[in-house]
This record gives structure tokens, sequence and C-alpha cells, in this order.
């Protein structure tokens, strides 16, 4: 079986280095629609999948379980309100549940796409851990594990090296996964603007 969680800020949190580009409410319309975009993504990939698959969205915020259940997908509660504990949480679950795959997809990727999806849970056939750095290679924006694995999960600043740095450490075979549509995260505001330019062309 194969899990993809989806970590999502609550709203009122999310995407707040954009403050000076959109007002909160655009702000959360902006995260609500990413969302649906990676949800879609991940859909479509385990579509194609030979073995089942869970979709998980991990969220304190009841509009992201609202979402989840629009979408037909699972909400997993993000007790802890930090990114690397709930994904500490869903891997244990995954694991109870007999999720052989684990996949990771930062929620605001407007580009990723269901080949991209599948090329993280491809590379796991030669690797144990594949990864996609964002476009300066310092965060990480998607990452899969055959599980159970010891990886701890280490988002944050320079999450991409400190991932690898791990890996290599525990002794982990790793894969990078790089593709333009993995590594366009929208996080600041020249990726809003680019992002924007492409959704509504002049």
């Amino acid at each position: 079986m194969i899990g993809i969680a989806i970590p999502i800020k609550r709203l009122q949190f999310a995407k707040s280095r954009l403050a000076g580009d959109l007002a909160p409410a655009a702000r959360q319309r902006l995260v609500l629609t990413l969302a649906q975009h990676v949800i879609n993504a991940a859909r479509q990939a385990t579509a194609g999948f030979t073995m089942p698959a869970r979709i998980w969205l991990v969220s304190a915020d009841p509009a992201i379980a609202a979402l989840a259940q629009a979408g037909g997908v699972e909400w997993l509660p993000d007790r802890c309100e930090e990114l690397n504990a709930a994904l500490t949480e869903a891997r244990s679950q995954f694991q109870n549940a007999g999720v052989q795959t684990m996949i990771v997809l930062a929620g605001d990727l407007p580009l990723v796409t269901a080949a991209d999806v599948a090329a993280l849970y491809d590379a796991l056939s030669e690797a144990d851990l594949a990864l996609a750095p964002d476009q300066q290679q310092r965060g990480t924006n998607a990452l899969a594990l055959r599980l159970p694995s010891p990886l701890p999960f280490l988002f944050g600043l320079d999450s991409a090296n400190r991932h690898l740095a791990a890996a290599a450490r525990l002794g982990l075979r790793t894969r990078l996964i790089m593709t333009p549509t993995l590594a366009f995260d929208l996080d600041d505001s020249e990726r809003l603007r680019q992002y924007c330019a492409a959704e509504h062309p002049a």
C-alpha cells in the first residue's frame, strides 16, 4: 500500500510571506486552490498505481478537513501543529495500516503533476529515499520513503541538505528527483507573479 501525506498549515498562518502581496482572505483562497491542485495530482497518480493508495491531508484546520471530505481523501488532524512531528505521526499511522511506501507532497506546489508523483514512487525501486528539492536546491518540496524508515523528518531551513545528510549517516540509498514542476513552490512574491502570469496570461 502507498500513503501520500500532504501537510497544510492552518489557513490563518499559511503563506505569511505573501502578506505584502495578498490580503488574508486572498491568501487563504490561494492555499485552498493550491491544496486542491496537489490533491488532484496525487489522485491522478494513484489511479495508475498497481498498489492501493491512501491520501491524507495533514492539518489542524477544520477547513482543510472539509476540503479532504469534499475531495474524497482523508484528513489526519495535526495535534502538534509542528510539521515534522505531524509527519512522524502520519508515518506511524501509515505503518500501522500496512503502508509500504510514504510520499510527502508540500501543499503549495502549483505545477506538480501526476507524473511527478509517479516518479517519486518509481525511484524507490532503486532507493530508500527519493527527494525533490526546491528551485534553490535547499528546501524539500517532496520526498518518498520505503517503510519502515529510520529517517527523521527535518523540514525547515536547508531541509534538502539535512535530509540527505541524515540519509547518508543511516546508510540509506538516495535519489534526487529534479523536475521544473516539482521544484516550483509558491513561497515568495516573485513566484507568485510567475504563477499569476501563467494562470492569467496577457
